[in-house]
């Protein structure tokens, strides 16, 4: 089977720059929804449809940024970067932590109930709905935020009126799914499910073997007649 992938930097950019709810990100969504149009009217012109399954999907949402009672960890009471060895803070919702040696309760200690958007766990007490904790390189202290409050570190370098990464039960971190061609079935609509789950489909629909994922088959199974035809994956 045939693969072809397609990627859209859009409306993620706009999105960052003017925020979800910005004409320019209205507009800029407009335009993705033209080209995949076009896309798929050139498809129905070259008589692919009975032979090509498209796939359309995002990988994440967007969110507001709030920029009031914002979470500043250089001022937060008996907390100093002096206690850290490394940390990957400033980029969105989440943080992590490396504490120097000896210094990791201390740290945790301080930062827990620092602020009431901020939630701090030790790594092996992390959420195992995020899917995230387990691998070597993730510190012994993750961190995130409720929507909408990005975390700042020493200084504030993050000025996106969007932002994405919070918790992906919040409904504006949701996204889309959308496929159709002869493995598919017709006009079925499915429940709600994690994209940790399409990599197992796109396994199955391009017939190899997925290496070790956190998803599963059989969440998608159903949506599948039989296997057959070329596959497109757009993701935006």
């Amino acid at each position: 089977m045939k693969e072809k992938n397609l990627y859209f930097g859009e409306p993620d950019s706009t999105g960052h720059k003017y925020g979800p709810e910005s004409q320019q990100r209205k507009d800029m969504i407009r335009q993705v929804d033209r080209t995949v149009g076009y896309l798929r009217q050139r498809i129905a012109e070259h008589g692919m449809n009975s032979v090509l399954n498209l796939v359309i999907t995002s990988d994440h949402g967007m969110e507001t940024v709030i920029r009031k009672n914002e979470i500043h960890l250089n001022k937060v009471a008996n907390f100093s970067f002096q206690d850290i060895q490394f940390e990957l803070v400033d980029y969105g919702p989440q943080g992590l932590l490396l504490p120097k040696p000896g210094k990791l309760e201390q740290v945790y200690e301080a930062l827990k109930n620092a602020h009431p958007k901020l939630h701090v766990y030790k790594k092996e007490e992390f959420p195992k709905r995020f899917h995230y904790a387990n691998h070597i390189r993730v510190t012994p202290l993750v961190l995130y935020s409720d929507p909408g409050n990005p975390v700042i570190s020493r200084v504030k370098v993050q000025f996106n009126k969007g932002e994405h990464g919070f918790d992906n039960e919040a409904m504006n971190m949701k996204t889309i799914f959308r496929a159709v061609g002869p493995a598919f079935k017709q006009g079925l609509e499915v429940e709600p499910f994690e994209s940790v789950n399409i990599y197992a489909l796109l396994c199955k629909l391009l017939n190899i073997t997925p290496e070790p994922h956190d998803g599963s088959l059989e969440v998608t199974q159903h949506m599948l007649v039989k296997d057959s035809g070329l596959f497109f994956f757009l993701v935006s």
